[in-house]
């Protein structure tokens, strides 16, 4: 775990399970996502964007852009692509590493996992036709960041919970010692980042970039997430922004109020180590 001056988690190198057969889950899904990407339609705007030189696609339930409640993405549901991704997100490999990513972020998180659950659970209950990602975990939101050469540029996912974090799950066939990095720009870190591996950031709040792998490797990744917006959503009883305005002032302006030390809420569900460690025997 990284630490922060008061003892925080604010980030993990979860690494992966010791389980053989996680690393052969992993080289199925890698070549799932090889193997479906040889057939997408792809634009030329979709082979690079502001995040990095590679074909990348989010699928799951977001929300923002002008939107009266959370959708899911277009991508996986009327796009070009969408079967494909589907495919991907459906395959046993895929929802393994999703679940592990999740059950990471409760064990290293357990109160902000606890957040997430609440409100994404009461996005789910007040819009049930809604569909999920994945079975067994709280992220409602994903991306795959296709090969070959997954890496993504500096930058911060705004659109993200500001305090909340996402989990990034290494793919492909490379030397972790030579290329693949996770550079942490605030913290001053470059941390190895080997293939099967999952790390947990605030990408919202943190500045980050990959390091390219060899030419004669192969880098790709699964990220895990959730829109700022949907939090907003939940805590503005299910309704927009300027409808909780129009509706109900006086409430409207509490929340507000209240989200103005909302950055104070969000360092209280870090844990430190010492409450991590505290039901331990020694």
């Amino acid at each position: 775990p990284l630490v922060d001056c008061a003892g925080r988690v604010f980030a993990v190198l979860t690494g992966r399970p010791r389980d053989k057969s996680f690393d052969r889950n992993c080289e199925t899904a890698y070549d799932s996502m090889s193997s479906e990407l040889r057939n997408f339609k792809l634009k030329e705007s979709e082979r690079a964007h502001r995040r990095g030189d590679f074909p990348a696609f989010a699928v799951g339930v977001s929300y923002g852009n002008g939107q009266m409640e959370p959708s899911r993405l277009a991508a996986g549901e009327n796009g070009p692509n969408a079967e494909a991704l589907n495919r991907l997100l459906a395959s046993q490999p895929i929802q393994r590493l999703a679940a592990y990513g999740d059950s990471a972020f409760q064990l290293w998180a357990p109160k902000l996992h606890s957040y997430y659950h609440d409100h994404v659970e009461q996005m789910y209950q007040a819009l049930p036709s809604l569909r999920r990602n994945f079975s067994r975990s709280v992220f409602p939101c994903a991306t795959f960041n296709f090969g070959l050469n997954a890496c993504c540029f500096k930058h911060r996912d705004t659109q993200n919970l500001a305090f909340g974090w996402c989990s990034i799950t290494a793919l492909g066939r490379f030397d972790h010692t030579k290329g693949g990095h996770l550079v942490l720009w605030d913290a001053k870190l470059i941390v190895e980042f080997p293939p099967h591996s999952t790390i947990l950031i605030p990408s919202s709040t943190v500045l980050h970039s990959n390091i390219e792998v060899r030419s004669s490797e192969e880098r790709a990744s699964v990220t895990q997430y959730c829109s700022g917006g949907i939090f907003r959503w939940v805590s503005n009883r299910f309704q927009t922004q300027a409808k909780f305005r129009r509706t109900d002032f006086k409430a409207y302006n509490q929340i507000v109020a209240e989200r103005r030390e909302g950055w104070i809420k969000g360092l209280a569900m870090y844990s430190t180590l010492n409450e991590l460690t505290a039901g331990l025997s020694t």
